[in-house]
């Protein structure tokens, strides 16, 4: 194969590598997207989704969010329990499966049960034979109905009331409902202030906020509910509403997610959401109320473990993230290099000899020494000694020798250089002793000579 073939293969297949490499990158940088259900899309949840959203693609976080549209928390936690959603808003009290895992409270919103003032309905048990309209999204107020329905025993007929100052003004002047009931996050005082107003002009009717006065005692029957108070004013003030501080109960809204997403992904959520709740405010006032999820085993929805890191303040650290990149790093690394030097033998580029090459010839050079007769054949093995010296300090001057190469290396140098002296010396001894040989041999030489020609002595 001719050296042209030869580096066109190598280009083609550095071109592949760096390919797949671009690929690869490109794979493993690329964001998270997880899909969470909310709704409806005029509520403050979605409101808030949609600016948390914002919020994750305009800083670059590593996880972003894509809004699924639903028309309350019952759809959307029927969403995730389908898998067609990650994430979703849902109540507290809603039929949440093993599957949910709570990643924090966005709000916990009063309970809020209003009368007409001339009904003589002081409280929940008043309602027995009458109709309860029921503010908000489909099915989202089933069970605290059905709740207070079981605890005071009484017979409620619950009619769905769209949430809008239209039809609630036409429920209440038509005589259709004699109470409705509605929850609200307490953000929206000033909000729900302006549009009871604008109910009770429409409708013509004074409207009296109503008493849960068994509260406690529900929440410890029930506790996905918590007993609270709705302070005098909170829905706003001339004229106060309500007149006075009443009992009621709590439902919370979650952000939860499927227990199966990874909890890097959700400790990365979980974080960028808390801290950027002040940022979140100006677009979605509900951001202030946004607390964390219950740690405890005994949680109405058990925390995802993605969650638990960042409020446990034992989020992974880079050591156990990419601490098995570290171990097989040095692994991968020597096949690369294997394998370019594989390339470079097969484009035919000479090896450079390097300085441990010397190591590998001192055996030879030694076996050379001991086989030496002369000293020319001496002078011939330190010539190449002298040139293999040369070309270490070569390499040494350039930065290519390390230090414990140097080390066994002077070793090497050392005791080759020792047999050559101790063979020079014994080869001139040699040489030496047969010279002091010739030399007797020829004083002897002429006496032996003169008594065999029968001279006198």
């Amino acid at each position: 194969m001719g050296t042209t073939v030869r580096w066109l293969v190598v280009a083609a297949g550095l071109c592949l590598v760096a390919g797949l490499a671009v690929a690869a990158w490109r794979h493993l940088s690329k964001p998270a997207i997880l899909s969470v259900a909310v709704g409806p899309a005029e509520f403050d949840d979605a409101v808030l989704i949609a600016a948390w959203s914002r919020a994750l693609t305009q800083g670059g976080a590593p996880a972003r969010l894509s809004v699924i549209p639903t028309s309350g928390p019952t759809e959307a936690l029927a969403r995730l329990a389908e898998g067609k959603a990650q994430l979703a808003v849902v109540r507290g009290d809603g039929a949440v499966s093993e599957k949910v895992r709570a990643v924090a409270i966005l709000h916990k919103d009063p309970v809020v049960i209003v009368a007409l003032s001339k009904t003589r309905i002081a409280g929940f048990a008043d309602l027995r034979g009458r109709v309860l309209g029921v503010v908000g999204p489909p099915n989202a107020n089933d069970q605290i109905v059905a709740t207070l329905r079981n605890h005071y025993a009484v017979s409620v007929d619950a009619r769905t009331v769209p949430p809008s100052a239209i039809e609630i003004s036409d429920a209440i002047r038509s005589r259709k409902v004699d109470a409705l009931l509605f929850t609200v996050p307490a953000t929206r005082g000033a909000r729900m202030r302006e549009k009871w107003a604008a109910v009770r002009r429409a409708s013509r009717r004074e409207l009296a906020f109503l008493e849960i006065s068994e509260a406690e005692a529900i929440a410890a029957a029930t506790p996905v509910y918590e007993a609270t108070e709705i302070a005098a004013g909170q829905f706003g003030g001339s004229p106060t509403l309500p007149a006075e501080s009443l009992t009621t109960l709590e439902v919370a809204t979650f952000l939860v997610a499927d227990r199966e997403v990874s909890n890097d992904v959700i400790t990365q959520l979980t974080r960028h959401l808390f801290d950027n709740r002040q940022k979140l405010t100006p677009d979605a006032p509900l951001a202030a109320l946004v607390e964390a999820a219950s740690t405890d085993k005994d949680a109405v929805i058990p925390v995802h473990p993605g969650a638990r890191a960042f409020y446990d303040s034992e989020e992974t650290t880079l050591m156990e993230r990419y601490g098995d990149w570290l171990f097989y790093g040095p692994m991968i690394l020597g096949l690369l290099g294997s394998g370019l030097a594989a390339i470079l033998r097969f484009l035919g580029v000479p090896r450079v000899q390097d300085a441990p090459t010397i190591l590998s010839r001192a055996h030879e050079m030694i076996s050379s020494i001991a086989r030496a007769s002369t000293l020319s054949d001496l002078e011939r093995i330190r010539s190449r000694l002298d040139e293999a010296v040369a070309t270490i300090a070569s390499q040494a001057a350039r930065g290519r020798l390390e230090e414990h190469q140097a080390a066994v290396i002077h070793l090497a140098v050392d005791y080759v250089d020792q047999a050559l002296t101790k063979r020079e010396e014994a080869l001139r001894s040699a040489r030496r002793a047969e010279a002091a040989g010739d030399v007797a041999l020829q004083r002897r030489e002429p006496l032996r000579t003169g008594r065999e020609a029968g001279l006198p002595t």
